[in-house]
């Protein structure tokens, strides 16, 4: 198998396989990979699709899980936050943003992984402000993830309600760009189908063989693996890396 195709094949294992329980991370780690050897339109248009439909696969993998209540709260105004953050993105300077916004992953972070989080948590009625925040900021600067996810961990909920729930949210972003990609790439995605079905099946073995992992774990283990990364992603975000 020639290089171009093993290489992002387990790069959609690996990601799918460590990024099951954070929420977050798939799309961040393939992207890079594939535009090292595919055109940037074949690879957002692989790497959107393989993102929707592994997080498809989350949600039917977790679905009696799924808490209808925080999505009520939290999920309607991501996606009206990140239309207005997409509208404004190139009308102000991100840069400034992304230091903010990793600024504030990194206290976020912190704070869930030193426990301090388990005394203080953020009020229920202000669920909406996260909502339409974390959509916001995801549609101006592209992660959206993190923020989702540093806000879902200041529920007290079961790890397997967190991945249902973060799975949900992400999979109505991506339902929303996804025809715009393929409307505007029909040929690049015919042409590519079997590279697509490859990764796809890849990046399936990764998310069952994460599950597996996440049965093993205790949910304090998995805060605090959700919290690392979420630091990880904010040190990133500071230092302007990504």
């Amino acid at each position: 198998m020639e290089i171009n195709i093993l290489i992002p094949i387990l790069a959609a294992f690996l990601s799918a396989a460590f990024t099951l329980m954070t929420g977050f991370g798939l799309g961040t780690i393939l992207t890079p990979i594939f535009l090292i050897f595919y055109d940037v339109k074949i690879a957002i248009l692989i790497v959107a699709v393989v993102h929707l439909s592994n997080n498809l696969l989350k949600i039917s993998l977790f679905s009696r899980h799924i808490s209808i209540d925080i999505l009520k709260r939290f999920g309607a105004l991501t996606l009206i936050g990140a239309f207005i953050g997409a509208f404004f993105q190139g009308r102000m300077d991100s840069s400034v943003v992304k230091i903010l916004l990793g600024i504030a992953l990194i206290f976020l972070g912190l704070k869930e992984a030193t426990g301090f989080g388990e005394k203080i948590r953020l009020p229920k009625k202000i669920d909406f402000i996260g909502g339409f925040f974390s959509g916001l900021l995801g549609g101006f600067v592209g992660n959206q993830g993190a923020v989702r996810s540093a806000y879902l961990l200041n529920y007290n909920i079961p790890k397997e309600t967190f991945v249902a729930t973060a799975a949900i949210i992400a999979s109505v972003v991506d339902v929303t760009r996804i025809p715009v990609y393929i409307y505007s790439n029909k040929d690049a995605l015919a042409d590519n189908s079997m590279l697509l079905l490859i990764t796809t099946a890849s990046a399936f073995a990764g998310t069952f063989a994460g599950k597996r992992f996440l049965k093993k774990i205790s949910l304090k283990t998995f805060k605090i693996y959700v919290a690392s990364t979420i630091i990880i992603i904010g040190m990133l975000l500071a230092l302007r890396i990504i």
